[in-house]
């Protein structure tokens, strides 16, 4: 009884080593396809190994080429660049008051003048005068600084006008 079971294992172990691919078979699949893969590339240029120089004129080159497509679809960065190097004035408004000339003329050193805004409150950020960002007000190395928190759109900026 037990032959036969031994037996019948052995077919079995049989059928199933002969539905699988045997590995001399894989090895010659692999070659196959390495041969194919090895015939549909594109031709190189010789054996030769490109040289620092080499990578950098290609580089220079398509960094040409990406230059020159972005000048023609986007006529308007040019023109920007013009205006690049003409200096503007920013300056950041944290508050604003009205007050009589008899109170500024009265003002004397440790005067407080009291604003419209609370410190917690976004600061405005101009640029020769015109609103264009609101920010944060931050201490840098003992200096003042600005988080910019939003940029205003142009729409906002009409409606600012006309709210004025």
């Amino acid at each position: 009884m037990a032959e036969k079971d031994q037996n019948q294992q052995n077919q079995e172990n049989q059928e199933i080593n002969s539905s699988e691919p045997s590995q001399e078979e894989l090895a010659k699949e692999w070659e196959q396809a390495l041969n194919q893969q090895e015939e549909n590339k594109p031709e190189e240029k010789g054996n030769e190994e490109e040289t620092p120089a080499d990578i950098m004129d290609d580089w220079s080159k398509a960094f040409e080429e990406e230059k020159s497509s972005q000048a023609v679809a986007c006529p308007e960065l040019e023109k920007m660049e013009l205006l690049a190097d003409i200096p503007v004035e920013i300056s950041v408004e944290i508050g604003s008051t009205e007050m009589k000339l008899e109170e500024i003329l009265n003002l004397h050193p440790n005067s407080i003048v009291e604003l419209d805004r609370y410190i917690s409150e976004p600061v405005d950020i101009k640029v020769n005068g015109k609103l264009i960002a609101k920010g944060e007000l931050y201490i840098v190395e003992d200096q003042y600084g600005i988080k910019i928190t939003q940029i205003i759109t142009p729409e906002e900026r009409i409606k600012l006008i006309e709210d004025y």
